[in-house]
C-alpha cells in the first residue's frame, strides 16, 4: 500500500537516529547510523533506509517524512554561516556590538568579547526614522539604500539583515529597504526583523535576525542536499515528489520545508525539541504528566521540565552568546554525553567534558583513532555492555583500548585502580547532569521529588538510576526506543505557526475594545499560513497568550486567554497576579499592570501514532527473554564506599511483557540504549511499553 509508512530522522552529533512507522499494521521499525559530518543528508538517508527495510518496504511506501536536524545549531557553534551584512538606522551601526548590559563573568577581568556574527564593516547604515508608535519622523533615503546595495556587491556579501527602530510599529521603512536591496541583489537573501520577530526590544530583535540571514544559506543548501537525495531512486530514498517533508522547530512543532529555508532561525535548538515532545507523549501514555527529561546523546544532555504534560516554552534564548527571541521549549543543554572527553585539570581534580569525541573519531573502544577516554569508554570497562554489544546494532567495540586509554590517562596519574577511575568517570558526570538538572528544578522553585525522571538518547537509560537517587526522585520512565525518541517526536508533533506582536498599554477594564482587533488580526494570520499548509479546518487550533508585567518592570509573563470567552479580559490581572507569585513566590495586586503585547500560535494537528500495547505477562520474564547474566561494577551512593561487583541479568527489551517485573542489578539492551538497573531498584514494565524504575533510596 503506497504511503503507509511514516518516518523520520533525529541528525545528532554522533548518531543520527531513524525511525518508520507502519500506519497499516502499528509496528515501528528503528536504525541508528553514524552522523556523517561533511554532509549530514547522506547519513539521514542512509538511516532512514534501514529503518524502512526492516519495515519490508521501500522509499515508494513513504507517505510523510519528519526531519530533526543540527545544521544550523552547527553553523552558529563553529560560525561557518553565510558573510552576512547588517542594515540599520543613522547613528546605530555599533548596535549588535554594544548589545546589553549581561555579563556571564562578572568578576572577569580577562573575559574577551565574543566575535560578532556580523563584521564592523559591514555593519551599515542608512536615514530615516520612525518613532516609538510608527509615525515617520523622516523618511526613508532610498538613494543611500541604493548606495548600500552597491558596497555591499562590491564586498560580495551572501545575505542581509534589515532592522529599522520601531519597526515592530510600522514595517514600511523595513520592506521598502527589503524591495529595492533585493532588486540590486539578486540571488542575495534579504530579511527584515518584522518577517522574523515583530516584538519590541531592537537589539534581540536584531541579532535573532541577522542570525536568521547568516542562516538562510546554509539551510538552503543543506535542504537541497537532502531533497535531492530523499528523491534519488537509486543513491538515495526514491520518495515520491508529493510526499511531505517537515521540519522540526525549537518550540516543539512542525514547519514546511519551505518555512525552514525562509526562517531557518526556527530550527535552532530545535534537535532535542522532538524528544520532550515525545516524553511528554508517552509519559502521558503511562498516566504520568509531571516528569523531568534527560536526553544523554553522545556530545550533551539535554534537561527540560514538563509539568500537566506540556513542555515549558520561553522566547528568550542565547545560543554561543547569540541572543534569539522567539518561542523555544526551555531545555538546558550542558556537556555532558557519551562522548564527552575525561581529563584531570591543573589542580589535579578529575573533570569531563565538555570536550566530546564526537563521531570522528569517538570514544576510544569505537576503534576510529580516539585516544582519550570517554563516558562510553567508562561504560565499557564497568561491565554495563561488553565487547559483543553492537551500538546501533552493528558498532564492534574495543573493550581493551578503553581499559588502556582509562589506566593510562585516569587511573595512574591520580593513583586509582581501573575500575575505581572508570566508576570517578561516572560520578562526575552524573554530578554534572544533577546540576543542569537543578537549574530548570530547585531554581525555578520545583521539587525534584515531584517529578518523574525520563532518560532517553542513546546514554539517558544507562544514568537514570544514580541522578534520579542524588536527587530523591523515587521514579525513573524509561520510554520505548528511548535512543530514537527525538526521532519518534517527529511523528507525534503538530504543525506550529507563532506570532508576536507589541502593544504597550497599561490595563484598563474597557481595554478590549483597543486589544481584541490586533489579537484577531493575528488569529487571522495564524489561520492564513495554516491554510496556505494544507490544514482542514477541523484540525486548527489556536492558542493566544497576552505578555503582562507590573509598571516598570522589564520583563514580562504570558497570560494564556481564550478571546471567545467574554470574562477573558476581565480576569487579567488576577491571573497575571497569580502567575506571578508562582513563578516569583510573591506578588502585588495593588500594583498597576500593562500589557506588553500578543502572542498567537496557530496549530495544525496531525494524527499521532498509535504506539503498540504491550501483551500481558505472567509477572516474571519469559526465559525467552534472558541473555544471560554478566559481570557489572556499581557505584555506590556513598561516594566514600567502594564499588561492588554483581552477578546482573542481561534481558532483551523486546522478549518483555507487561507487568514484568524485574529487581536490580540488571540490564535491558535493545538497539537503540542500554537500561542499567541498579541494586535495590525494582522495574516494572508499563502496558505502553515503557519501563518503570521504582529507585531505592
Amino acid at each position: 500500500m503506497a504511503g503507509r509508512l511514516r518516518v523520520a530522522s533525529d541528525v545528532g552529533g554522533t548518531f543520527t537516529d531513524s525511525i518508520a512507522y507502519d500506519e497499516g499494521t502499528g509496528t515501528i521499525t528503528v536504525s541508528k547510523v553514524s552522523t556523517t559530518p561533511k554532509n549530514r543528508a547522506r547519513g539521514t538517508v542512509d538511516g532512514l533506509r534501514r529503518a524502512i527495510a526492516l519495515a519490508g518496504a521501500d522509499g515508494r511506501d513513504v507517505g510523510y517524512v519528519g526531519h530533526g536536524t543540527t545544521t544550523t545549531t552547527n553553523a552558529v557553534i563553529q560560525r561557518k554561516g553565510a558573510l552576512t551584512a547588517f542594515v540599520t538606522n543613522r547613528g546605530f551601526r555599533d548596535l549588535l556590538l554594544i548589545g546589553r548590559q549581561n555579563r556571564p563573568t562578572l568578576f572577569d577581568l580577562s573575559v574577551v568579547r565574543p566575535a560578532q556574527l556580523v563584521p564592523q564593516e559591514l555593519c551599515l547604515t542608512v536615514a530615516g526614522r520612525l518613532g516609538p508608535g510608527g509615525v515617520e519622523i523622516e523618511p526613508l533615503d532610498e538613494e543611500g539604500v541604493r548606495a548600500v546595495a552597491a558596497e555591499l556587491a562590491a564586498r560580495k556579501v551572501e545575505a542581509v539583515a534589515i532592522l529599522f527602530l520601531h519597526s515592530y510599529a510600522n514595517p514600511a521603512h523595513e520592506r521598502r529597504a527589503q524591495a529595492i536591496l533585493e532588486a540590486l541583489l539578486p540571488g542575495v537573501p534579504v530579511c527584515i526583523s518584522t518577517e522574523v520577530n515583530g516584538e519590541f526590544r531592537e537589539y534581540e530583535r536584531a541579532s535573532t535576525t541577522v542570525l536568521n540571514a547568516y542562516l538562510r544559506p546554509v539551510m538552503h543548501d543543506y535542504l537541497a542536499s537532502l531533497g535531492t537525495l530523499l528523491a534519488d531512486a537509486e543513491d538515495g530514498l526514491g520518495l515520491a515528489g508529493d510526499r511531505p517533508v517537515m521540519v522540526m522547530d525549537a518550540a516543539g512543532g512542525l514547519m514546511s520545508v519551505e518555512s525552514a529555508r525562509l526562517k531557518p532561525v526556527h530550527t535552532v535548538l530545535s534537535g532535542p525539541a522532538g524528544g520532550v515532545v515525545a516524553s511528554a507523549h508517552v509519559a502521558g501514555l503511562a498516566g504520568i504528566d509531571d516528569i523531568i527529561t534527560m536526553d544523554i546523546g553522545g556530545t550533551s544532555t539535554d534537561i527540560s521540565l514538563i509539568r500537566k504534560g506540556r513542555p515549558e516554552i520561553t522566547r528568550t534564548n542565547t545560543l554561543e552568546t547569540v541572543p534569539i527571541r522567539l518561542p523555544v521549549i526551555d531545555i538546558n543543554a550542558i556537556g555532558a554525553g557519551g562522548g564527552s572527553i575525561a581529563w584531570i585539570d591543573e589542580g589535579g581534580a578529575l573533570r569531563v567534558g565538555p570536550m566530546s569525541a564526537e563521531a570522528v573519531p569517538g570514544p576510544v573502544c569505537y576503534g576510529r583513532g580516539g585516544t582519550r577516554p570517554t563516558v562510553t569508554d567508562a561504560n565499557l570497562v564497568l561491565g554495563r555492555f561488553d565487547g559483543e554489544s553492537r551500538l546501533g546494532g552493528d558498532l564492534g567495540l574495543d573493550v581493551e583500548a578503553a581499559r588502556a586509554a582509562i589506566m593510562r590517562t585516569i587511573a595512574e596519574p591520580l593513583g586509582l585502580d581501573l575500575v575505581a577511575a572508570a566508576a570517578g568517570i561516572l560520578r562526575v558526570a552524573h554530578a554534572n547532569i544533577v546540576r543542569g538538572i537543578r537549574v530548570v528544578s530547585v531554581e525555578r522553585g520545583y521539587d525534584p521529588r515531584d517529578f518523574t525522571l525520563v532518560p532517553f538518547g542513546g546514554a539517558g537509560p544507562m544514568h537514570g538510576s544514580p541522578v534520579a537517587r542524588e536527587l530523591r526522585m523515587p521514579r525513573v520512565m524509561v520510554p520505548p526506543t528511548p535512543g530514537i525518541l527525538c526521532a519518534l517526536g517527529q511523528l507525534i508533533s503538530d504543525l506550529h505557526h507563532t506570532f508576536a506582536e507589541t502593544r504597550i498599554a497599561r490595563w484598563r477594564p474597557d481595554g478590549v475594545s483597543d486589544a481584541l482587533p490586533a489579537i484577531r488580526a493575528q488569529v487571522d494570520r495564524a489561520v492564513r499560513h495554516l491554510e496556505a499548509d494544507g490544514v482542514p479546518a477541523h484540525r486548527r487550533r489556536i492558542e493566544v497568550k497576552i505578555d503582562i508585567r507590573y509598571v516598570g518592570q522589564s520583563y514580562d509573563l504570558p497570560i494564556p486567554v481564550d478571546i471567545e470567552t467574554a470574562e477573558f479580559w476581565a480576569g487579567l490581572p488576577d491571573r497575571f497576579h497569580a502567575a506571578h507569585r508562582a513563578r516569583f513566590g510573591h506578588a502585588d495586586p495593588s500594583a498597576p499592570i500593562e500589557i506588553v503585547g500578543f502572542v498567537v500560535t496557530g496549530i495544525g494537528r496531525i494524527d499521532k501514532p498509535v504506539l503498540p500495547t504491550l501483551a500481558a505477562g505472567t509477572g516474571s520474564p519469559a526465559a525467552g527473554a534472558v541473555k544471560g547474566t554478566r559481570a557489572v561494577h556499581f557505584e555506590p551512593f556513598d561516594p566514600t564506599a567502594p564499588v561492588t561487583l554483581h552477578e546482573a541479568v542481561v534481558y532483551r527489551r523486546d522478549g518483555l511483557k507487561a507487568g514484568d517485573v524485574i529487581r536490580g542489578p540488571a540490564v535491558i539492551e535493545e538497539i537503540s540504549a542500554t537500561t542499567v538497573v541498579y541494586p535495590g531498584d525494582t522495574l516494572t514494565v508499563h502496558p505502553s511499553g515503557s519501563l518503570i524504575v521504582e529507585v531505592a533510596q
